[in-house]
């Protein structure tokens, strides 16, 4: 199975910091220590993983449904397609 070598906040060069920051904005939250494992994987294209935030942030956090249904939701396909995380 191939693994795609991830790029951690603390490893990010000037492009992927500035990416990493603006992709916690869009998703609500500020700050460069954390990046969730899903949004690291576009780390060696940070134009792809702010493409990647922003549809995320579409998909899971708009709308009006609660915030736990979405969560529920996203738990459920997870759990469907065998997603670990």
């Amino acid at each position: 199975m191939p693994r795609i070598a991830f790029i951690p906040p603390r490893r990010a060069g000037p492009e992927l910091r500035r990416a990493y920051m603006r992709m916690r904005e869009t998703m609500g939250t500020h700050g460069l220590a954390i990046a969730p494992q899903i949004m690291q994987s576009f780390s060696h294209r940070p134009n792809l993983l702010l493409a990647a935030a922003e549809g995320y942030r579409y998909a899971g956090w708009g709308g009006r449904l609660p915030r736990a249904t979405r969560e529920l939701v996203a738990l459920l396909v997870s759990r469907e397609n065998d997603c670990f995380y």
